[in-house]
């Protein structure tokens, strides 16, 4: 029955719009998250880090260039990349992209510590 009623909870998530497209919740828990981001072509998401989480990327559409400290990958649909507390990311995608986010440890939207970003979000 718990099943049943976290599927319904992450069949309402609410789609919140960023300028590199957006972003749903699907499950959200002190220890970890579950998000979608939707990722328009060109879209760029912050050069940041976390402190106090770390991240699974598994592309389910499109085609991402994924910078992970100092190296980049392209990655498509079914690839998956793992990110470390502390370690700079960023996600371009080169053609409009869904990405599963997982985030482990203790996530929080204002843990982002941004590097660079092209929409002028760097406070």
């Amino acid at each position: 029955m718990q099943i049943l009623k976290q599927k319904a909870k992450s069949e309402k998530a609410e789609f919140v719009k960023k300028p590199w497209g957006g972003y749903s919740v699907l499950e959200k828990r002190p220890d970890y998250w579950l998000k979608k981001l939707f990722v328009d072509k060109g879209g760029e998401l912050s050069l940041q880090s976390h402190k106090y989480r770390d991240e699974i990327w598994v592309v389910l559409r499109g085609r991402i260039e994924a910078r992970k400290g100092d190296s980049r990958v392209i990655m498509n649909k079914g690839d998956f990349l793992r990110i470390k507390k502390r370690e700079k990311h960023r996600i371009l995608a080169l053609a409009d992209a869904c990405v599963l986010e997982v985030a482990l440890g203790k996530p929080r939207e204002r843990d982002i510590v941004r590097y660079e970003d092209k929409y002028g979000r760097i406070k």
